[in-house]
């Protein structure tokens, strides 16, 4: 490896024991050789930690960097300010890539000078192909590119900053960094702020990044989250934010997507996590706090009566919800 490597890999790690050496593996069968991989330890209690070593031990293009528990976006926060890279990119510790994944990303990157490059994503095990919504395989600019979909939140098209990748220089000049916050669900706002900081953009439609979806332990799908309200609370506020200063609802149904996205998907969240919560013992006062958060009466407010739903049944629930009727939001989700 070169002195300074083109690109900087953050993995950010916490009790992954079972999926890491995997997802280390396919980082060194990389056909682009010159990366540097900064694991980033965030308080694992497993063997987490001893997996990195014993790769360090053979390879010497990994660094380990250790820190108490602080969530995702502060172990990818540490990766960036520690990256030597001319590039970063982001891989999930129980996840893995195509060997020519950075390859390719970086061509791209460096063919047409871009700050920024997007792929496409498998899920594993599945196999289930998605590629987002976006102008593909040409340069594009980064309002066209956001004017082309009508359906951002929904298709979740602007999620997973793995499959990102970033000129580091220009991260640090529009200082684009994870808000430390956000504990759950951070991606959508950084990946945004990212696409909104830059002029041009250019997504590979290819499936590049190997995305699993039957880690029990994942965040994403945990029983009960204690971060997940604040998070999705401070997650909104900030898209809320970075739409009204690119005025985006001019170029793309933004704003009512979102809105839409929050009833059909949030609310489900914070509700799963309402029954999940040991510390709960009235969920049905629970359900109507969660009704009655801001960021969600205002999608209530958006969506108004029209029906986003595809059964009379469903409608009837979104109805329950719009008014606050807990105790039967209760029932029907009981049973």
């Amino acid at each position: 490896m070169c002195e300074e490597p083109i690109l900087s890999v953050i993995v950010p790690i916490y009790n992954v024991e079972q999926y890491l050496a995997e997802c280390l593996d396919s980082l060194i069968s990389q056909t682009e050789k010159n990366i540097e991989i900064l694991c980033i330890d965030d308080g694992s209690t497993d063997k987490s930690k001893s997996i990195v070593e014993t790769y360090i031990s053979r390879y010497n293009n990994i660094k380990l960097i250790c820190q108490p528990n602080r969530g995702l976006s502060a172990a990818r926060n540490t990766g960036i300010y520690n990256a030597k890279g001319t590039y970063i990119a982001f891989i999930d510790p129980d996840d893995t890539i195509s060997e020519k994944m950075y390859e390719k990303m970086l061509t791209v990157a460096n063919t047409y000078q871009l700050d920024l490059v997007m792929c496409g994503f498998k899920t594993i095990p599945d196999n289930n192909i998605v590629y987002p919504n976006f102008p593909a395989n040409r340069i594009c600019s980064t309002l066209d590119f956001i004017k082309y979909n009508k359906k951002i939140h929904e298709k979740n098209d602007l999620c997973f900053s793995w499959r990102f990748l970033l000129r580091k220089e220009w991260v640090f000049n529009k200082q684009i960094f994870f808000n430390e916050k956000i504990r759950y669900a951070e991606d959508m706002p950084y990946n945004l702020k990212a696409l909104l900081s830059t002029t041009k953009v250019y997504l590979i439609k290819e499936a590049l990044y190997y995305y699993r979806v039957n880690n029990s332990n994942s965040i994403m799908r945990s029983k009960y989250n204690p971060y997940m309200e604040d998070s999705l609370i401070l997650q909104v506020k900030d898209k809320k934010e970075l739409i009204e200063k690119y005025n985006l609802d001019q170029y793309t149904p933004i704003t009512y997507d979102m809105s839409e996205y929050i009833i059909k998907r949030y609310t489900f969240l914070l509700f799963n996590n309402a029954f999940n919560n040991p510390y709960t013992s009235n969920i049905v006062k629970e359900i109507s706090h969660i009704l009655s958060l801001k960021f969600i009466r205002e999608s209530f407010q958006i969506i108004g009566y029209k029906n986003i739903y595809t059964t009379y049944k469903e409608y009837i629930f979104f109805l329950l919800m719009k008014f606050n009727l807990s105790l039967l939001v209760y029932l029907i989700i009981k049973k």
